[in-house]
């Protein structure tokens, strides 16, 4: 985001403080359609000394300007803003509109302000921050957290690193982020979208070529991105016009897991769904769900897919759109050598889950072998045993270390949580 607001300034020509006025603009309008009755309520801006106080300073104005109770806090002095930031807080100061300059000594006697007000506008720390919180602003941050206000954060949190998706110390629980321009990748990752709230993203007239030059390689996937992926049906047309899946899971105990397999399948569009389990669980999953085929294939002594079903599975591979593989399917030694002789030799649309995960981590040459197009759905531990990373290590560099198998081993990958990421190689 830097860089964009650098070419923005440097190669468009657009002053920073122009910028920082559709910010502030911006934030101040979504504001007003987000609270119906703002005019009957007392707002407090809490404006740092950079250039997200500036945004706040901006905020404030409009605020004032169209008839509501607003009132500054500064942590620090006037004098001491950068630039464009003090350009806008002597437009403020002018304006009447009360700066409260806030410090250790006098915080105790201006902290009514943020006891009576209904809304504190967080305009401390933007994107910037790159270390802990700490001293006076530290203080300032857990108060208002404990205020049991609603704090509308602007662009981000205050003590939120930006593009970590952690926490680096204390910072602000939003209620409302409003970020700016653009999504960053605290918005979305955790645990640092757990202090997002809800999150509005606002146009500040950045050019789109500014955006586009800088090859953004993340791509946050809305509901209307997956409705124009979807296609139309005909009416005149039936369920073997909408391909054919294969399930391949399911052992003793864990059958459940290959039946909602198949459900999702259907529910996704398939038109037909067979799904392959070990014969002791086929009596149980035949008419679950009912819409789907069963087959029942060569088992253990322990309930697990036995390798004797290797050409069982690969006669009835025949005309499927494609295979899903792995939901309860165990990591029994002759399962897990079944797979080993299976995946090399289909040919559709494969998509490997849960133990046919763990099953490759065992045999990661594997991965290179297979010919079909590919989609690895790991959860964290199962990533971690894929790649040899700890977990924490996954969970902490999300996005590079999907993007790091996708492109080595050139299949696609989810990896699973809260908000789930797809890699492509």
């Amino acid at each position: 985001m830097r860089n964009i607001d650098r070419m923005a300034i440097e190669d468009y020509g657009i002053p920073g403080i122009v910028l920082m006025e559709n910010a502030g603009l911006a934030a101040a309008s979504l504001m007003d359609q987000k609270f119906h009755d703002l005019h009957e309520k007392k707002v407090v801006v809490v404006c740092g000394k950079g250039n997200n106080g500036g945004d706040g300073f901006v905020v404030a104005r409009h605020l004032f300007n169209d008839g509501v109770a607003v009132e500054v806090l500064l942590p620090g002095k006037r004098t001491q803003l950068k630039s464009d930031a003090r350009t806008h807080a002597d437009i403020a100061h002018k304006l009447g509109i009360p700066i409260h300059e806030i410090n250790e000594k006098n915080f105790s006697a201006q902290h009514h302000l943020i006891r009576h007000c209904h809304i504190i506008v967080d305009a401390i720390f933007g994107t910037g921050l790159t270390k802990p919180v700490t001293g006076f602003n530290e203080k300032l941050i857990k108060k208002i957290n404990a205020s049991g206000k609603f704090v509308v954060s602007i662009d981000i949190p205050s003590g939120v690193d930006a593009d970590s998706g952690g926490w680096i110390g204390p910072h602000i629980r939003a209620d409302l982020t409003i970020a700016l321009a653009l999504m960053k990748r605290s918005h979305l990752l955790f645990p640092a979208a757990e202090s997002m709230g809800e999150i509005q993203v606002t146009d500040i007239s950045i050019p789109h070529a500014a955006v586009e030059k800088q090859n953004i390689p993340i791509h946050w996937m809305e509901e209307n991105d997956v409705q124009e992926l979807i296609p139309v049906r005909p009416s005149n047309t039936h369920k073997g016009d909408y391909g054919h899946i294969l399930v391949l899971g399911g052992s003793k105990g864990k059958g459940g897991a290959a039946a909602m397999t198949a459900l999702a399948a259907l529910r996704s569009g398939a038109g037909l769904v067979t799904l392959a389990v070990p014969e002791s669980c086929h009596q149980a999953l035949e008419f679950n769900p009912l819409e789907t085929m069963s087959l029942a294939l060569p088992e253990t002594k322990s309930g697990c897919l036995s390798t004797r079903a290797l050409d069982t599975i690969l006669g009835n591979l025949k005309g499927k759109t494609a295979l899903a593989v792995g939901p309860g399917i165990s990591t029994h030694r002759e399962t897990i050598e079944l797979l080993e002789n299976l995946f090399p030799q289909i040919h559709c649309p494969l998509v490997i889950d849960a133990d046919a995960i763990n099953g490759l981590a065992k045999r990661p040459d594997l991965i290179d072998q297979i010919k079909a197009e590919t989609v690895l759905t790991p959860h964290p531990k199962e990533m971690s045993r894929l790649t040899g990373h700890k977990t924490k290590d996954i969970l902490d560099h999300r996005i590079e270390r999907a993007s790091e198998f996708a492109q080595a081993h050139n299949t696609v990958l989810l990896l699973k949580g809260a908000r789930s990421l797809l890699a492509f190689p």
